[in-house]
């Protein structure tokens, strides 16, 4: 027995030490559970019991035991269980695509005539060499997931048959979690392996941890194994779901990112009017002026009347796609928000009945903007953000998934005080079942009874699931909203300053940095002078600058000076055999090397672009007999593909430098 105390109090002393170390956040979780029952504010619910040679939790209030004194024939099944097929216990990180020598033939003509329309353009070739054989059986497993972790005896015996490379560990009850402390010795594992943990959270953290492991070396993602204990619940395997379907670079592909990385490059060298990041909403005239949010989901069709009705009494800020139907309505707005860079977009502005109903409308336009976009609008109007790039380095820059979600955060960035959110729904109405206002230009009516429960594969835009209600306890939302409510609810209280009041208007989905709000609740709001139109477009023009200076010109100079040093290093890199963990390894640091992601958009490309095909590569090269002229051919294939993206990227960059320097 005295063998077993030094055994469990070694483990829990190693895990202690491990976690604090390397995983703060749970190690303040679990420290403020042990305050919380030290002083009585939260009373045990298991008991860590050792019988005949083994260890078990007992239940307190059932006296029920988890193993039912069977530990070690739980813990034999469980690894009984686990194999290295793709059919079984499975998650697929990849798009299920085959390309045939014909479309292969004619994506490479379409790249020639059209650069940067097709994504297959730059993946059909790789795709189609790698997707020959199909993998049934994996020859080893880099990814793992645990979902569950009980005592965690099951974790030691897996982690020994399947030696991953990295391993998510799921567990909602931390109590028992804290019992598996005693008994598992996670410290030991870390030794080989990098651990993820998820350890009672909620929907958004176990949103952050998932994208984090997907994240992790996302070559591994093409398949990833995982075990479930028979105890542990299926959302949070559903929720592994919609991570792997909202991985931003599988939803935003490389090719439409490099033309949102070009583009600004253009426009913010043609003298138009750009909004610097001290922007501020927070002085007079406007710091106790209401905005009103408007974006394009079924709450604002349910309370246009109260729009109508109040619409002299806000600064009325709105995104481009509600446009049609605020036009409908006779609302004009004060400012319109656009962010898409895609062509398709324009039919916000070209579906009005005359487009001089915006003519006193002032417009937030992200640099990425379509070109003819600009020429629909008066240039005095416009003002331009960066939205995914980082060019002028004292411009208003934000980013987020959607426009809706972009525009709540702008106005949060420029510190509007008061901030009336309405139609930001991100969730369809729970009577109609549609995701937007019925004229909306992408409006969908979805199923409701067509909910997603632990399927093979989840419809980006289609498939719906629940999340918390703003009014409801539960609405339903698909993946594409939802990695939009993750942000809002991660990244926005850290935006939010304290004089910031938020209200949440709309029916759709709960935001934590907003205070929900029924219309009937609302105060009467005074009507504004006015004057506040001409105020508001005097305070963005005191805001604003039109050129590039000389330090944004030295940047430029800085990042096509890094394009160049990078096709050198990719040109004079070898393959030296045919180790596909290696390979893998050596093109990504090639691409991310120096922190480049954190200053290079061409590197954020370039990693989208792996992250996209790398995966269909490594699996190729790990998991089929592979000659080293093989391993050569893909490699080549590869690279062509890269230098192709960088020679677009430094083009625009050399064109914007012979024009701007001459501005700066």
């Amino acid at each position: 027995m005295q063998d077993i105390n030094e055994l469990v109090t070694k483990n829990f002393n190693d895990n202690i030490a491990y976690l604090e170390q390397h995983h703060p956040k749970l190690f303040t979780k679990l420290s403020e559970y042990d305050a919380a029952v030290a002083n009585g504010h939260f009373q045990e619910r298991y008991e860590l019991v050792y019988e005949n040679n083994n260890f078990d939790v007992l239940e307190i209030a059932t006296q029920k035991y988890l193993y039912n004194k069977q530990t070690d024939v739980h813990t034999e099944k469980s690894l009984e269980s686990v194999d290295f097929l793709t059919n079984n216990n499975c998650f697929e990180g990849f798009f299920r695509q085959s390309f045939t020598k014909e479309q292969v033939t004619a994506f490479k003509k379409k790249e020639e005539e059209q650069p940067l329309e097709f994504y297959a353009s730059y993946v059909a070739d790789i795709l189609s060499e790698t997707e020959k054989i199909q993998t049934k059986q994996l020859k080893s497993i880099d990814k793992y997931i645990f979902f569950g972790t009980g005592l965690g005896l099951h974790i030691d015996a897996i982690a020994d048959k399947i030696a991953a490379d990295i391993y998510l560990i799921v567990e909602d009850d931390l109590e028992l979690f804290r019992l598996s402390l005693f008994c598992m010795n996670y410290k030991r594992l870390a030794q080989n392996a990098t651990l993820f943990f998820s350890v009672f959270e909620d929907d958004t953290e176990f949103a952050y941890t998932a994208e984090k492991f997907l994240q992790e070396r996302y070559y591994y993602n093409h398949y990833i194994k995982y075990f479930q204990m028979l105890n542990h619940s299926d959302e949070k395997i559903n929720q592994f779901y919609i991570a792997i379907s909202t991985q931003s670079d599988l939803k935003f592909l490389f090719h439409d990112y490099m033309k949102i990385s070009i583009s600004p490059i253009e426009s913010l060298s043609s003298h138009y009017n750009i909004l610097l990041k001290e922007l501020n909403f927070h002085q007079s005239p406007f710091r106790e002026k209401p905005f009103l949010l408007l974006a394009s989901g079924p709450s604002l069709q349910k309370n246009i009347e109260f729009v109508k009705h109040n619409k002299e009494s806000f600064i009325i800020v709105a995104v481009s796609s509600s446009l049609k139907f605020l036009e409908l309505h006779n609302v004009t707005p004060d400012i319109v928000i656009h962010l898409d860079p895609f062509d398709a977009s324009l039919l916000s502005f070209e579906k009005l009945e005359n487009i001089s109903f915006l003519d006193n409308t002032l417009f937030f336009l992200a640099a990425s903007s379509p070109k003819k976009l600009f020429t629909l609008l008066k240039k005095e109007n416009i003002f331009l953000f960066e939205a995914g790039s980082n060019y002028k380095h004292d411009a208003l820059n934000v980013s987020a998934p959607c426009i809706g979600s972009l525009s709540y955060m702008l106005l949060l960035a420029t510190k509007a005080s008061q901030i009336y959110l309405l139609g930001l729904d991100l969730a369809v109405d729970s009577e109609t079942g549609f995701d937007h206002t019925q004229i909306h230009q992408d409006t969908k009516q979805l199923a409701l009874e067509d909910v997603f429960d632990k399927k093979e594969t989840l419809s980006y835009k289609d498939d719906l699931f629940q999340t918390e209600g703003n009014f409801q306890k539960k609405v339903y939302t698909t993946a594409h909203f939802y990695s939009s409510i993750s942000v809002i609810n991660r990244y926005f209280p850290k935006l939010k300053k304290e004089f910031q009041k938020v209200f949440n208007l709309s029916e759709g989905a709960y935001f934590n940095t907003a205070q929900p709000k029924h219309i009937h609740e609302l105060p009467n709001f005074e009507t504004l002078p006015k004057e506040t139109r001409k105020e508001l477009k005097q305070l963005l023009l005191n805001f604003s600058t039109k050129t590039l200076n000389k330090e944004d010109i030295a940047s430029l100079q800085k990042k096509l000076a890094h394009a160049q040093t990078l096709q050198k290093a990719l040109q004079e890199h070898k393959v030296k055999n045919t180790d596909a963990s290696q390979y893998a390894q050596e093109i990504y640091r090639l691409i991310t090397q120096e922190k480049a992601l954190y200053k290079y958009e061409l590197a954020r490309v370039l990693d989208s672009y792996l992250y996209y095909v790398l995966n269909y590569v490594y699996n190729h090269l790990c998991n089929n007999e592979t000659s080293l002229d093989a391993f050569y051919q893909l490699d080549k294939l590869l690279k062509a593909h890269l230098f192709t993206l960088i020679s677009y990227y430094t083009t625009a960059l050399q064109n914007a430098l012979s024009k701007g320097g001459k501005n700066a």
